[in-house]
């Protein structure tokens, strides 16, 4: 449902406050009026019309808002009904901008736009006699922007010096994170492996509102030059629905499962084929690791999968079983609690939260008891750090080399606009597209 296109109109102030404002609604004599709400320099095509503006106040209703309208009863019970099959009213908060229009005489209202959040409004239109109400998403455009540069000292100020793309610096840190700790984690250390002179190019896609903020964002390509060896990284949709990130041939670079399921402070007991039980007061196998941390610390699924279990499970306590590729499969015990909709059949990501750390079933203290195995038999978590993730299946592969052709096309413009700047990164800062 569109709004009556808006002019700039500034010669109708002087008019609009004795024809449209008026005074206010009648209030019992002990109760203050409230102010009128404030006219803005705006109309509409349609000359008989001129725009309000008015904000929720704190501790107000929506219906006191509509009676600083100059809304009548009748009128503003129909439209908060209308508004209830919508949107409730109450769900809107104090300093929610309500912007409406009414007729330049005799002042009746004709529409109201309610504004949700950064991405919602809700709109109300006076149909004949009758409100008609809907949502209505703000629109976006989508930008494609391209940095390029030569590493002097680390990632982090690689980045933030690269200049000419319109990003904001909270967003450029998030760049710096997402590459270091997702798209590269298991290809560059940043820390040790990057050396002055090294090159990068970065190609990255922002769903953007009206007001320039940004809704979403991703990295869609990057190529590190570290020496001799290149390193890239192109972000795929598959078309299941699958995202992740592979080099140029197709290869996944997300490792199969991470290091350890949580940020742990030591582990207490490492795998063994005996240790001495602390409750049971015997040897006997331990085909697991133990990561001593505090109850309540998040623990996370290792790989993708599907939740076997998830319940009580004797001596482990609460305990998750994940189903993986191939033949492997992960345990987690001694949880305090289980993440909410963690139950049998439930497919997991890498890296979703299934539960946290407790001291249920046979166990001294807090920690977490983590298991591995591959064909039904324990082995060592830390032997299969190094399977790799799903390649772009076969028939997908031409479509993604053509995807890939056309964001390394995107970054090597962007490259080659940082070397006829003489090394400098601001001409980079172009749109990625032209």
């Amino acid at each position: 449902m569109a709004n009556p296109t808006r002019v700039l109109a500034l010669g109708l102030f002087a008019a609009v406050g004795a024809a449209s404002v008026g005074g206010l609604m009648h209030r019992p004599e002990k109760e203050k009026p409230a102010p009128a709400p404030s006219l803005l320099p705006v109309a509409y095509a349609n000359p008989a019309e001129v725009a309000f503006q008015d904000t929720l106040r704190r501790g107000e209703t929506i219906s006191e808002l509509l009676e600083r309208s100059r809304l009548d009863a009748a009128d503003a019970a129909a439209l908060l009904a209308e508004l209830q099959g919508v949107q409730d009213p109450r769900t809107l908060r104090p300093g929610a901008v309500v912007s409406y229009r009414k007729k330049f005489v005799g002042g009746e209202v004709r529409g109201m736009e309610f504004s949700l959040d950064a991405d919602r409004t809700l709109s109300v239109e006076r149909e004949g006699g009758a409100w008609d109400a809907e949502v209505e998403e703000v629109e976006v455009r989508t930008d494609t922007a391209a940095l390029a540069g030569e590493v002097k000292s680390s990632l982090y100020q690689a980045v933030m010096d690269a200049r000419g793309a319109d990003v904001p610096r909270e967003e450029r840190e998030r760049i710096v994170d997402l590459l270091a700790d997702k798209i590269f984690a298991w290809q560059i250390d940043f820390s040790r492996d990057l050396r002055p002179g090294d090159s990068y190019r970065i190609l990255y896609e922002r769903q953007v509102r009206p007001d320039g903020t940004a809704r979403s964002w991703r990295v869609i390509g990057a190529v590190f030059d570290l020496g001799e060896k290149e390193h890239s990284a192109f972000w795929y949709r598959l078309p299941d629905g699958t995202e992740d990130y592979y080099d140029r041939d197709g290869e996944s670079l997300r490792r199969a499962f991470l290091r350890a399921p949580l940020e742990f402070r030591r582990i207490s007991s490492a795998f063994s084929t005996g240790r001495f039980h602390p409750i049971l007061k015997k040897s006997r196998p331990h085909h697991g690791i133990d990561y001593a941390a505090s109850a309540g610390t998040p623990i996370r699924a290792v790989g993708d999968g599907t939740i076997a279990k998830a319940g009580w499970g004797g001596g482990y306590g609460n305990v998750v079983e994940i189903r993986h590729r191939s033949a492997y499969s992960s345990r987690y015990a001694h949880m305090r609690a289980f993440a909410p909709g963690i139950r049998p059949g439930v497919r997991v990501r890498q890296g979703d939260l299934i539960g946290y750390v407790g001291s249920t079933g046979l166990s001294t203290g807090p920690h977490l008891h983590y298991e591995f195995h591959e064909n039904g038999r324990p082995v060592n978590p830390s032997s299969i750090k190094y399977l790799t993730g799903d390649p772009v299946p076969g028939g997908s592969r031409a479509r993604y080399r053509g995807a890939v052709s056309t964001q390394v096309a995107k970054m090597e413009r962007a490259a080659s606009a940082v070397r006829l700047a003489g090394g400098r990164a601001a001409p980079a800062a172009q749109k990625a597209g032209e």
